[in-house]
């Protein structure tokens, strides 16, 4: 398993940390950057709706998606190369046809240096 922020391989079992209210698995020199939630063996993804429900994205999410891709001067492809996705993904993304999951929305985060969570404790 891979460090959800450096993305180094994880040796051993990873840890759960709330890192800027996103709940990731991370290696342990990274599970400082935030608050240590448990130490599990894997995380399940969010399969349902209503377990997605709880991810709270901003609403014009499509449109900062876009802006911030153009502003770095990329097409839709490469932003998808640097995500590791399709570039349909961000096709859909961009049309708001796709919700991103957790996984996607820390990707697009970290790639485009913008917040697409919507967390009241920021």
């Amino acid at each position: 398993m891979e460090c959800e922020v450096c993305g180094c391989l994880i040796v051993g079992k990873p840890h759960l940390a709330l890192i800027e209210c996103v709940a990731m698995n991370v290696c342990s020199g990274c599970a400082t950057l935030g608050k240590i939630i448990e130490e599990p063996a894997r995380r399940e993804q969010p399969t349902t709706h209503e377990e997605m429900a709880g991810l709270e994205i901003v609403e014009d999410y499509p449109a900062l998606i876009r802006r911030a891709r153009e502003r770095m001067g990329l097409k839709q492809e490469e932003l998808a190369k640097r995500l590791a996705e399709r570039a349909s993904v961000v096709q859909r993304l961009e049309s708001g046809r796709l919700r991103p999951d957790e996984r996607l929305l820390n990707k697009l985060e970290r790639a485009l240096g913008i917040k697409l969570s919507a967390c009241e404790s920021r």
